[in-house]
């Protein structure tokens, strides 16, 4: 895979048409078009649109602001093209394509369908047994995963956050939505576990992440992926980035509590 350069991502953030992405009303997200408030100190998860993005303590402020609104660019670039989201492969490919102008470099890749239990399927557990083979069992990463799936299962379904997420998510029979996972690396970049899943079901989909069903009435597939991020590029092109989602960000991003 080409490597991108600064030069070269400039010129993808010039050359991106978001002209057919229209402002949504009401809101639910941000207020005023800021960013969330990051801290390298803290572990912190915020939803971007029908992915939930978590990052480990080390990661630096400006560079979760930079991922986050890699991610955000992403999904909008997508949806400008209109690509099918209930084909999770060609979405995946799409998406990993857009962070790779982005100076993201996407490092494995593995595609697995399958159904967790015998009788009864339940996609958060579904979600932690990728989640475990990409991370690894037992791994700080996991339990990171794991405190994010939990946050979102314990609280009212006003917050703004979910009204982003069940929004983008939430379709009649199936649902294709992402999680992410951010670490430090021993020399200062950033390492991104990536997870696409695409879920379907015989019945009306509602809180996806928590949905629960027989498993002969769904289907569940998951493409992940591990990316390395040159900080060099994505850093430089950091608020060039920014400026490109910012009027978007009310609509689609919101912190979460873990």
């Amino acid at each position: 895979m080409t490597q991108a350069s600064v030069e070269g991502a400039r010129t993808f953030l010039l050359s991106t048409d978001l002209s057919d992405i229209k402002r949504l009303v009401p809101t639910y997200g941000l207020l005023d078009d800021t960013t969330p408030s990051f801290d390298q100190n803290q572990n912190q998860a915020v939803v971007v649109g029908s992915g939930v993005l978590t990052l480990a303590q080390g990661v630096s402020a400006d560079r979760r602001t930079a991922i986050m609104n890699s991610l955000l660019l992403a999904q909008l670039v997508l949806k400008q093209k209109q690509v099918d989201p209930k084909n999770v492969t060609e979405w995946y490919r799409a998406y990993c394509a857009v962070l790779a102008n982005l100076g993201w470099t996407i490092e494995t890749k593995t595609d697995t369908q399958t159904v967790q239990g015998s009788t009864e399927f339940e996609a958060h557990q579904a979600i932690l047994q990728v989640a475990s083979l990409l991370l690894g069992p037992g791994t700080t990463a996991l339990v990171l995963v794991v405190t994010t799936l939990n946050a979102m299962a314990s609280v009212d379904s006003s917050t703004p956050w979910i009204k982003i997420f069940g929004r983008e998510t939430n379709r009649a029979n199936a649902s294709n939505f992402q999680m992410a996972l951010v670490e430090q690396t021993p020399d200062g970049q950033s390492r991104v576990s990536l997870m696409a899943f695409l879920l379907k079901a015989t019945t009306t989909l509602d809180q996806v992440l928590f949905f629960k069903a027989h498993v002969s009435a769904v289907e569940f597939v998951c493409t992940s992926s591990t990316a390395a991020i040159n900080g060099d590029v994505l850093d430089t092109i950091a608020d060039d980035l920014r400026k490109k989602v910012l009027k978007y960000s009310t609509d689609y991003v919101s912190q979460l509590d873990i």
